[in-house]
């Protein structure tokens, strides 16, 4: 399946706000760039990885939304999805683009005929001069990747590693997601919500869409007593 070198609109749920302006950058050396990487200064290559819920697809989608903004022709491939549904021809036509994602790079490692043709891929993106940027759970450096030339290829770009967050940032990550939604959480909501909901940030983001339509139903601030409510109605 060969996809068009055109804008790929993502569908999103409409309560799952991939955006740059509420993403939370514990490092500023990443802000600036990614802010370099949407600007498409000389930066053509960002390798980013982390853990689980360390924010690398969020910060992935936030990316391409941006890149819709700017009316730039945008992919973002799931590629844990499409090695199990899909052929390694969806990455070939892509260096017409201007910006290719690529999340879930440890999910065609061992794959022989996906690693191949990622590195002819980034072969070509390279001479077209489409920017990559590729998500993973792995450093280059321990990459389970086969191919001696793709794992090269992924050590050329600019790396960094998203850092787990510890209960300071998320409460951070949840203050911006929630006025990303209009709604106001207080310091103390959001501790509440950690001590006695779940440090899992995935889980806290789903809860998050939960408060924000119960809040919109009736009308209510996100207090203790509301959350409380809604967490023992869950």
């Amino acid at each position: 399946m060969i996809l068009p070198a055109t804008q790929m609109p993502l569908h999103l749920n409409p309560y799952e706000l991939y955006q740059l302006k509420n993403f939370y950058f514990a490092q500023t050396e990443l802000a600036i760039a990614v802010e370099s990487f949407c600007e498409k200064t000389n930066l053509s290559f960002l390798y980013l990885w982390g853990g689980v819920a360390s924010g690398k697809t969020h910060l992935l989608l936030a990316i391409a939304e941006q890149a819709q903004k700017d009316s730039k022709t945008m992919l973002y491939l799931p590629l844990a999805e499409l090695v199990r549904t899909a052929s390694p021809e969806v990455l070939e036509g892509v260096e017409g683009l201007n910006f290719l994602c690529l999340d879930e790079l440890e999910s065609i490692s061992g794959e022989s005929e996906w690693e191949e043709a990622l590195f002819h891929c980034f072969n070509r993106l390279e001479l077209s001069g489409c920017q990559l940027i590729v998500a993973s759970r792995n450093n280059p450096a321990a990459s389970a990747i086969k191919l001696p030339d793709l794992r090269s290829r992924m050590a050329s770009g600019l790396i960094y590693q998203l850092d787990s967050l510890n209960d300071s940032a998320k409460e951070k990550v949840l203050i911006v997601q929630s006025q990303a939604r209009g709604l106001e959480m207080s310091n103390e909501v959001a501790q509440y919500l950690l001590r006695n909901y779940s440090r899992d940030l995935n889980k806290l983001i789903g809860l998050l869409q939960s408060l924000d339509k119960a809040s919109m139903s009736e009308k209510r601030r996100l207090t203790i007593p509301f959350v409380r409510q809604i967490l023992c109605s869950a």
